[in-house]
């Protein structure tokens, strides 16, 4: 794929070519909204990091968030099943990531 700048008819160079398809490509964002889970505002203890993935197969984007930090040393992983639609998400209550049948503990660490 090439870019070219049309008044000079020349390759940009691939940092602006990536920022065109960056700002093509990026979502248009609304205001800021809580997420929620059965019925509730989703409250994570610590940091949080959430995502979008595609955790159980059923083509719907569901949400994990790694918690952990601030009064919490040790993180777990969060999953949220998303039981809507893909264009109107209804996210279940969470439960934790497990290996060999108990929660997996993430140590913290700096």
């Amino acid at each position: 794929m090439t870019f070219s700048n049309r008044r000079a008819a020349r390759p940009l160079p691939a940092a602006i070519a990536l920022l065109a398809l960056a700002a093509a490509a990026a979502p248009a964002l609304g205001p800021e909204e809580r997420v929620q889970a059965g019925g509730a505002d989703i409250v994570v203890p610590g940091y949080s990091v959430p995502s979008f993935v595609l955790w159980d197969g059923d083509s719907l984007r569901d949400l994990v968030v790694g918690e952990g930090g601030g009064t919490t040393p040790d993180g777990k992983i969060r999953v949220y099943l998303n039981v809507g639609t893909e264009g109107e998400p209804e996210f279940s209550d969470h439960a934790y990531v497990q290996s060999e049948g108990s929660d997996l503990i993430l140590p913290g660490g700096g």
